[in-house]
């Protein structure tokens, strides 16, 4: 269980003198007091929230074999439209900057409005196990930057260093 705590001015004794900083109270000593506290107990926090694209990634996918899905996924996620001259990235339209490989397959396997291994999850083919779908998903997503690296047209606009 969390608990939520709540810091309250004291009611009982204000300063007449400068003003006070907002987290202390003074009293007619000018001393300080410090202010009180009161707890609430907050609900637990839910462990997986959804995004709207992510379950319309995850309803589309039950329809393709996972190679698919995960195509489908990364290509709804970034929308990659051109790749760098001069170092290996990418240009994501949706997220408006330069990925590296190593960005690129941190944000699809762990940021949680991307998690593509969750999104793909249901797709035709797709293993049970969530280790055996993770291994699986990074090899479709490397596989897929490989690709995209060679097919894409160069771009040398917007001309700011990638992430890595």
């Amino acid at each position: 269980m969390s608990f939520l705590v709540l810091l309250t001015p004291s009611t009982d004794r204000y300063s007449s003198g400068p003003a006070a900083p907002a987290n202390l109270f003074y009293d007619a000593n000018m001393q300080t007091q410090e202010p009180r506290m009161i707890a609430f107990q907050s609900p637990p926090r839910v462990p997986r929230i959804s995004t709207c694209r992510q379950r319309s990634i995850r309803r589309r996918a039950r329809r393709y074999s996972l190679k698919r899905a995960v195509r489908f996924a990364v290509d709804v996620c970034f929308r990659f439209s051109g790749r760098a001259t001069q170092v290996k990235a990418l240009w994501s339209e949706t997220e408006r900057v330069w990925l590296g490989s190593k960005t690129f397959l941190d944000w699809s396997m762990w940021i949680e409005n991307i998690d593509i291994p969750w999104a793909v999850a249901t797709s035709a083919g797709a293993p049970a196990d969530v280790e055996q779908l993770r291994e699986a998903v990074l090899v479709e997503l490397n596989s897929y930057w490989t690709n995209r690296l060679e097919s894409l047209p160069s771009k040398e606009r917007p001309n700011w260093l990638p992430l890595p």
